[in-house]
């Protein structure tokens, strides 16, 4: 008798009403993963003068979850290339849901802190398993659009974050509130997500090898292609689409961590209008960047996977340089930051909509969730927790610098204001180097892939 657990996702793909409605749920799933992940930041100056924290501190906590979904993103990734990948993503929702709740209850720190590790592991597991399932619905020349549908989470669980956090918070009388709110949908979500029927691994590339038509057999394949972390790593394309993750989301954390502390502190805005001028900033342009992003990365994949890749690539070049305009305004010079730093998170935001198709064209399908789980831990770890604490540690170095000749309110404005220039523009140029190295090799790892796929999937 054999010893391999055998799968429970090959059921046949229903119909295109289905794919939408799988789609749909997946897309709530992650508007309430960033939702939940920004809570925090939003209300930062409160959690900062209960806790009394300084910024590298804050930029720790805000880190917290990121360290640990970093390690678990891996394990979660094999998981769900072993298992139903509806049940990772399901479970993993309700995890970081019951963690967020838990945030608004503990009292101390360390409990704060911990209830953040939580949220990490929980949603560690849900980009990896979303991101293959998406791969099996879509084929590969409509995979942007519907990542960026999917993605669209993000920037409108910040857009609602931004809107509503800061009003709940002060209809309550406190910042814990809203982390007990949020944590109600999240259940309600997560049981619709594990009814789901999944479509067949590998189905739409199958389509794609047969559409070809050259002739060819197909290779058995190999133990190391379909289930290792070998497989993953023998795809040259992987590391610059590892290196480009890490760098968005070293700038995008920092931004989204400190963004309302320096409209706070550097220009003088109360909670309400920061956390509502930083929604338009980042949700706004975030979701006119992904709704026309995906269009245009679709339409010239159809000509070859790597020119997706090299756009994503551009679009990131133009975010360097734009955010690095917005982020230097001077105090007197707000719509300059808007404006600006609007416009280079519009042309970043679009890698969201690269990124895992990019994964997915080059990557066997029954190693996709482990590919995606290894470039989520790389991106994390490097880049979610790194842009933080690199903000803060930068941020607290500028700040005692100053401190003689500045006023301690106008030291740490200052210090986090140079800090985020600093930051976020290295972040943005770092990620365009990753997505450019990546194009290059980009054509021949689909290519590879497709001819080692296997008729039937085992």
């Amino acid at each position: 008798m054999s010893n391999t657990i055998p799968e429970i996702t090959d059921a046949p793909s229903r119909s295109h009403t289905n794919a939408k409605w799988i789609l749909t749920l997946l897309f709530v799933g992650n508007l309430l993963n960033f939702y939940d992940r920004q809570l925090p930041s939003i209300v930062l100056e409160q959690i900062k003068a209960e806790f009394l924290l300084d910024d590298a501190q804050v930029g720790l906590l805000a880190s917290a979850f990121v360290l640990v979904g970093a390690v678990a993103g891996i394990p979660l990734g094999m998981l769900a290339d072993r298992f139903a990948r509806k049940w990772v993503a399901g479970i993993g929702l309700f995890v970081w849901s019951a963690f967020t709740a838990a945030g608004g209850l503990l009292t101390t720190f360390w409990g704060f802190f911990a209830s953040r590790v939580g949220v990490g592991i929980g949603e560690a597991s849900y980009a990896p398993a979303t991101g293959s399932l998406i791969a099996d619905l879509y084929p590969s020349e409509r995979r942007s659009r519907a990542n960026a549908l999917f993605s669209l989470g993000f920037p409108l669980g910040l857009l609602l974050a931004f809107f509503t956090v800061g009003s709940i918070a002060e209809a309550f009388g406190s910042w814990r509130a809203p982390f007990l709110l949020a944590a109600v949908p999240g259940v309600i979500v997560a049981v619709l997500l594990v009814l789901i029927r999944e479509p067949r691994r590998g189905e739409s590339d199958r389509a794609a090898r047969a559409a070809a038509g050259n002739g060819a057999s197909p290779a058995k394949e190999s133990a190391v292609s379909r289930r290792s972390l070998a497989g993953v790593f023998r795809v040259r394309s992987i590391y610059g689409i590892m290196l480009a993750f890490a760098g968005y989301n070293f700038a995008a954390y920092a931004v989204g961590t400190f963004l309302v502390p320096v409209l706070q502190r550097y220009y003088g805005l109360d909670l309400v209008p920061a956390a509502l001028l930083s929604g338009v900033i980042i949700g706004v342009t975030g979701l006119v960047g992904l709704l026309i992003g995906g269009r245009v990365l679709d339409r010239a994949s159809k000509r070859s996977s790597s020119r997706r890749v090299i756009f994503s690539a551009v679009s990131l070049v133009l975010a360097a340089v734009l955010s690095l305009i917005g982020l230097a305004a001077g105090q007197a010079a707000l719509w300059q930051l808007v404006v600006f730093l609007g416009l280079g998170y519009l042309f970043g935001i679009i890698y969201l909509a690269a990124y895992i198709p990019a994964v997915t064209d080059v990557v066997a399908p029954k190693v996709r969730s482990t590919a995606l789980g290894v470039v989520y831990a790389v991106a994390l770890l490097l880049g979610g927790a790194g842009g933080p604490i690199v903000t803060g540690v930068v941020s607290d170095a500028i700040n005692a610098s100053s401190s003689s000749t500045l006023s301690a309110d106008a030291a740490a404005a200052q210090g986090l204001q140079a800090a985020m220039m600093i930051v976020v523009p290295i972040g943005f140029a770092i990620a365009a180097l990753g997505m450019f190295i990546a194009a290059r090799s980009t054509n021949a790892d689909r290519a590879r892939m497709l001819a080692e796929m296997p008729e039937m999937d085992a």
